[in-house]
């Protein structure tokens, strides 16, 4: 920018170039366009829990399989008063219940890693295809 003094030695001010001014004004206009998100706000996706249809909600709760340490390094699995020793009889007392709701496998910090494992198989050998594991 280019200053012009008058006679009298003042200054006076000089003209701004408006087309450098307005080319910037277009470049950070469509910067802006061209990077901007026009995806959909989180608060406003649907939820991915939602249930099908009205009323088909499931009154059943997911089965919990406690497994803890036995005597003389043996798991003992328990479900509501059962307690089992082995993973054929978990399994088999898996199969005759609901497979809908799921299963929790809730392992006590004593129990041995290998039957947390044997837990998670049997319910998985009875058909529970939502199989949740809880460490203790």
């Amino acid at each position: 920018m280019r200053f012009v003094t008058n006679d009298d030695g003042a200054e006076r001010g000089g003209a701004v170039p408006m087309t450098s001014m307005i080319d910037v004004v277009f470049l950070l206009l469509i910067f802006f366009m061209v990077t901007a998100n026009f995806s959909e706000r989180e608060n406003e996706l649907r939820s991915t829990l939602a249930t099908e249809g009205a009323g088909s909600e499931s009154v059943l709760e997911p089965q919990i399989v406690d497994v803890g340490s036995g005597t003389g390094g043996r798991a003992t699995f328990r479900i509501g008063d059962n307690a089992v020793g082995s993973r054929d009889e978990l399994a088999a007392i898996l199969e005759l219940l609901p497979k809908e709701p799921g299963v929790i496998i809730r392992v006590s910090g004593d129990a041995p890693v290998w039957a947390a494992a044997a837990a998670l198989q049997a319910a998985q050998s009875a058909g529970f295809d939502k199989r949740t594991y809880v460490p203790g």
